[in-house]
């Protein structure tokens, strides 16, 4: 098309200023037909040839490219050929070619339009070229004309392969981060869908963003329902690295940038970070520079903030184009973070007693199963202790039921102050609890029940009570989840017929040892 146009423009020329072009309509047809028949045939070949996989897209067009500036020198000889208004076309061509094609392309070009225009200039080949085609004069251009405008030509082609090279770039960062957006909400669905948590998708975001952006270092502050979450990813880092931020006092992420760009719900640059506002983020990245803060908004609702560095020098700048680009990673990873949080928030709800908020029925029946069948595996010892609340009709029947519901959540604060990290204290049913405890044998177990039972009798409520309990071990003898409960609540009722108050250990084979004496300082089985 561009060829086309450059004919149509030469034809025009003559028809309408013959004496400013030098050539009659006559004079130029014959030379720009066999010029479009060439450029015509090498479109067809390009179509036949492009079929085959190995060739490139266009070879024939690309070679034809110096038979576009004979045919352009040609016909500007006669009126002053570098030296001649219609040297514009050259530059048309350069331009075309640079942007069409390649920089790299264009500046190959540009010499040989160099080289075409000095050898017509030095060898004087004006006057045999204008008798060619027919042209009753030629103008014989200056030497100093002739450099003038080959500098010309040069600065076309160089600016043009600069601006087509910067642009060719930001088109190839775009689709970087575009492609590095759709990466990162293939993974955040993932993880979704594996019931990964909050550190796992933010982990995905900063772990996204830091290549196609180019930053030094990315970090996150999340701030949710009274829990902080805070992680760092750097260049060269193999993962996220979480921060200790400590627990966050409300609205710690108030005032100074993170206050700004919560506010606004747009990405803030800022050159240095402020010790006295941006404290949080200091604390971060200490001495950061050109800092891009990205808030992370659900809606409405104000959840924490992306933090970027660009690093130095102080003079580099983050383009509007990647700022929008950021500004949509930070809302896509905020939903994502969102929806995670909401999701871990319901399957605690679904796990957990709403009185006493220890897990339920259901979340002790799940984890019973597993760590009865890891114990089969492993054949490390597995206790489970039932634990029922002596005379708690009567607490019911003599205060009520709602101090009844403060006794029993403080008796289960009590039970779960006084277990190892690893047990699972639930709530069993009714004033039933339970206690799973991996890992440990039936002394181990009797330690923890006792202390758990002298915690309860101890324990600041209303009224005193005490507590009964049963306790049951299986060692990796094949013994299911229901036989290891059947036998724990056997002991328990044992404990009851005993006077209450009291802890009985099972047996092997599942009949009650024994109660233990309320104060077991030192117990024989």
């Amino acid at each position: 098309m561009v060829r086309l146009c450059m004919v149509v423009l030469v034809v025009a020329a003559a028809a309408l200023v013959p004496e400013q072009l030098g050539l009659t309509v006559k004079q130029v047809l014959p030379v720009s037909f066999v010029y479009l028949a060439v450029c015509l045939l090498g479109q067809v070949g390009d179509h036949l040839l492009v079929k085959h996989p190995k060739r490139s897209r266009a070879p024939l067009q690309q070679m034809l490219l110096p038979i576009d500036s004979v045919y352009l020198a040609m016909l500007t000889v006669p009126s002053g050929g570098a030296q001649s208004d219609f040297i514009l076309l050259f530059a048309v061509q350069l331009v075309a070619v640079t942007l069409l094609a390649s920089p790299r392309t264009g500046v190959r070009l540009a010499l040989w339009d160099s080289v075409l225009l000095i050898s017509i200039s030095v060898l004087g080949l004006e006057g045999p070229v204008g008798q060619f085609l027919g042209a009753p004069q030629v103008v014989t251009p200056s030497s100093g004309a002739v450099a003038v405008r080959i500098i010309g030509l040069w600065a076309v082609a160089v600016s043009t392969a600069y601006f087509s090279a910067l642009s060719e770039r930001e088109l190839r960062r775009s689709k970087a981060q575009l492609d590095a957006l759709t990466q990162m909400a293939s993974e955040m669905e993932r993880a979704m869908e594996a019931s990964h948590g909050a550190d796992e998708i933010a982990a995905v975001l900063l772990q996204t963003v830091l290549g196609p952006f180019l930053f030094k270092q990315v970090a996150i502050v999340w701030e949710r329902s009274g829990r902080s979450m805070a992680a760092r990813y750097s260049a060269g880092e193999q993962s996220v690295s979480p921060v200790s931020l400590g627990p966050l006092e409300e609205g710690a992420l108030g005032g100074g940038v993170a206050e700004r760009a919560l506010a606004e719900n747009a990405p803030v640059l800022v050159r240095k970070l402020s010790h006295e506002h941006d404290g949080v983020i200091q604390i971060m990245m200490p001495e950061a520079t050109n800092v891009v803060v990205v808030p992370l908004r659900a809606g409405r609702e104000r959840l924490g903030v992306l933090v970027a560095e660009a690093g130095p020098p102080s003079s580099r700048r983050v383009s509007r184009r990647s700022l929008e680009m950021l500004n949509r990673f930070a809302a896509h990873a905020a939903l994502a973070l969102n929806n995670a949080d909401l999701k871990a928030e319901v399957a605690r709800l679904a796990a957990s007693d709403s009185l006493t908020g220890l897990a339920n029925r259901r979340a002790l029946s799940s984890a019973l199963m597993r760590e009865a069948a890891r114990t089969v595996r492993t054949k490390e010892p597995l206790s489970l202790a039932v634990i029922d609340v002596d005379h708690f009709k009567a607490v019911n029947d003599s205060f009520g039921h709602i101090v009844g519901d403060e006794v029993l959540r403080q008796v289960a604060d009590a039970m779960a102050s006084n277990v190892r990290d690893v047990d699972l204290v639930a709530r069993y049913g009714g004033e039933e609890f339970a206690i799973v405890l991996p890992n440990c044998g039936s002394d181990g177990a009797l330690a923890v029940v006792e202390r758990v039972r002298a915690a309860v009798e101890s324990a600041a409520t209303v009224t005193r009570v005490t507590v009964s309990a049963g306790i049951a071990t299986s060692l990796g003898d094949g013994s299911d989840s229901e036989s290891l409960m059947a036998a724990a609540d056997g002991a328990l009722y044992v404990s009851k017929r005993a006077g209450r108050d009291r802890v009985t250990l099972a047996s092997v084979g599942g009949r009650p040892a024994g109660p233990a004496e309320p104060q077991p300082t030192t117990i024989t089985l």
